[in-house]
């Protein structure tokens, strides 16, 4: 059996200087294509209205690559000048890059910057779009996510004569801050003769909260909030679901043995 494949020239045209008199001419606009689990290069030609290469020599170009939901920045990158005078210009994107971001589609744009630091919107087409868009696309290359950390504990702040009941984790990034479309967690927790109960904890502020009352309790896959642990040193393996931007775990105040770290994986 014989099994054609296909190598395509990634280059996009863009339009730098759109004079007035530009006619009835079109260009066509193509969907950028990033895969993630590999590295990306994109070639880009800077061309003006009159399809005339841009002199790149003392500029800079930048791209930025924009959420379409929450209209943030995801990625800023200045572009690799490859042949100032042709107008050529390259955006090399490594695996991890792209790591953290979730497939589907994203706005992009342009500028250039010269040696008096004026900056130039840079068109997708002769029509003056300044926005372009990319598709990012999964599962070309299947990619392991980095392990977060939970190892440093902090006592709840309370008012004497009061005590406190729990010991609480710095934070790591869940799904909502990663821009990860699975909600799915999994932890394994480390404990040394630990005699006690632990909890997820989770946040949805843009910065983990430093208030306690910003943080909710999040239950594990068997239903249970507060999981009880009687004197282990196993390492146990959890997992639950949340869409929470910020998680951490806790531990109960007056527990015995060691509470040593939470890892998660997401």
């Amino acid at each position: 059996m014989s099994v054609n494949l296909y190598v395509y020239d990634n280059t996009h045209t863009v339009i730098v200087n759109t004079s007035t008199n530009q006619g009835g001419r079109t260009m066509y606009d193509k969907t950028i294509k990033l895969y993630q689990g590999i590295d990306n290069n994109v070639k880009f030609e800077l061309k003006d209205s009159d399809r005339n290469a841009i002199n790149l020599t003392d500029f800079t170009v930048t791209m930025n690559i924009l959420d379409t939901n929450s209209k943030e920045t995801s990625i800023t990158r200045p572009l690799t000048i490859t042949n100032a005078t042709s107008g050529l210009a390259s955006l090399s994107l490594t695996s991890a890059d792209l790591d953290n971001l979730a497939s589907g589609f994203y706005n992009y744009s342009l500028f250039t910057t010269d040696s008096n630091s004026e900056q130039q919107i840079v068109y997708t087409d002769l029509n003056q779009a300044a926005k372009g868009t990319v598709e990012l696309i999964e599962g070309v290359v299947s990619n392991i996510s980095d392990t977060l950390i939970m190892d440093t504990f902090t006592v709840e702040a309370v008012t004497a004569p009061a005590t406190p009941d729990w010991y609480f984790s710095n934070a790591v990034s869940g799904a909502s801050e990663r821009n990860l479309t699975s909600s799915n967690h999994t932890i394994a927790v480390y404990t040394s003769s630990f005699d006690g109960k632990f909890k997820m904890q989770g946040c949805l502020a843009n910065t983990a909260s430093t208030n306690n009352n910003d943080w909710f309790d999040i239950p594990l896959i068997t239903g249970t909030t507060e999981v009880t642990v009687t004197n282990t040193d196993t390492l146990v393996p959890y997992q639950f679901i949340s869409q929470a931007r910020w998680i951490r775990t806790a531990y109960e105040y007056g527990a015995t043995g060691t509470f040593t770290k939470v890892l998660l994986r997401n």
